[in-house]
């Protein structure tokens, strides 16, 4: 015996090598079965940029499946953004056999494709599909949306139930971002919230802080509201912005999907909703707004959300909605709602104070639904020094 393994064992060890590798193939491959739908996403969501700078987005695959490539055919306003070029991601990189093209197909449209060309090449995700360099051109708010969308199988067939998710673009100095949640008792019911006074809602909001004015109401918004921001809890409002809120409890500017402020400083902020008759909250603590990455969440539907603990109404177990009856807007539920306003209004139809479930008509079920049982509910937000 010299030292030299037998050669009998080398077709074996190449074999449990062999067969290694083939389980760990299978393997992953069973494990993008069984996540069902394959996700790829615009990242980072939202993406912030300066006027007149570029910036970079990915098409991320998000979850465990085999591909070879893809090909992404993005939408965008072109008024606020003009697209420059695009990259394959680290994912495809490294094979030196492939195909990628990016071809613009119409002035808000562009085609990107990236597609491994060695046979029986694939890779894995999660990982990055794309890089798409944008110029920034114009303040606001825009979204980079999936107009299609196609990723490719080991065997170069197009993969189905591909869910996509578009990607959010904030263009402007130092913008700062929030999403925001809470429920109006008048309004709500079994988790979401009616919009039966959608179409008597005014297109000119009536906070006069903020007496912003739109060209149409979408058929998801319950009401206005006023979104009051302190830098203290007692303090005095640093910015005051009206919002619609939807019928899933989200409040957002209008036509953006959230709050979002520029030249701000993103906090901490107390943040405190108005309602023109529903008793007003405050945050329970300074919530800091997003700069970068997904926005921040505040729940107000939770009561440990709620500074004092007070003006709301808890709906179902563990989640809690402004209370109703407040007509005159003085932070308490009491008798001058009834007799100053319900009184004078109950009868009439329209966007009326005393419509406390918010149906578009002022009757008795406004008094005793919702005023009546709310009687002596303050708001807990301390009044601004």
């Amino acid at each position: 015996m010299n030292g030299v393994r037998p050669t009998g064992r080398t077709p074996l060890l190449g074999s449990r090598k062999m067969y290694s590798r083939l389980a760990v193939t299978l393997l992953l491959a069973c494990l993008a079965l069984s996540l069902g739908a394959q996700v790829v996403s615009i990242t980072p969501n939202p993406q912030t940029a300066e006027l007149q700078q570029n910036f970079t987005v990915t098409v991320h695959l998000d979850t465990i499946t085999e591909v070879r490539g893809s090909t992404s055919w993005i939408t965008y306003d072109p008024s606020k953004v003009t697209f420059v070029s695009a990259a394959r991601g680290n994912l495809l990189d490294g094979f030196p056999m492939y195909w990628f093209v990016a071809a613009p197909e119409a002035p808000d449209r562009v085609r990107i494709s990236s597609q491994i060309l060695q046979g029986g090449a694939s890779v894995f995700g999660p990982g990055d599909l794309i890089y798409i360099t944008f110029t920034a051109i114009e303040e606001g708010f825009t979204t980079l949306e999936f107009y299609n969308f196609q990723l490719y199988s080991l065997t170069g067939h197009v993969i189905p139930d591909v869910t996509t998710n578009n990607g959010d673009v904030i263009i402007g100095p130092s913008p700062a971002y929030l999403k925001a949640k809470c429920w109006l008792q008048g309004a709500y019911s079994n988790g979401s919230m009616h919009t039966l006074q959608n179409d008597v809602i005014p297109l000119t909001s009536p906070y006069a802080a903020d007496p912003v004015t739109v060209d149409s109401i979408p058929e998801d918004v319950v009401d206005w509201c006023l979104l009051e921001l302190r830098s203290t809890y007692d303090g005095q409002p640093t910015v005051s912005k009206s919002a619609w809120l939807g019928s899933d409890g989200w409040l957002r500017l209008p036509d953006k999907p959230y709050l979002i402020l520029m030249n701000s400083s993103p906090g901490p902020w107390y943040v405190v909703v108005r309602h023109r008759n529903h008793l007003a909250a405050m945050s329970s603590s300074a919530n800091n707004f997003g700069s970068s990455g997904s926005p921040p969440i505040l729940d107000l539907s939770d009561i440990t959300s709620i500074y004092g603990g007070g003006g709301v109404k808890e709906v179902e177990t563990g989640i809690v909605a402004l209370a109703s009856g407040d007509a005159n807007q003085d932070g308490a539920v009491n008798p001058n709602d009834c007799n100053s306003y319900w009184r004078l209004q109950t009868g009439l139809s329209g966007y009326y104070s005393a419509d406390f479930d918010l149906d578009g008509f002022v009757a008795p079920s406004d008094l005793n639904s919702m005023w009546r049982i709310n009687t002596g509910l303050i708001s807990m937000v301390p009044t601004s020094r």
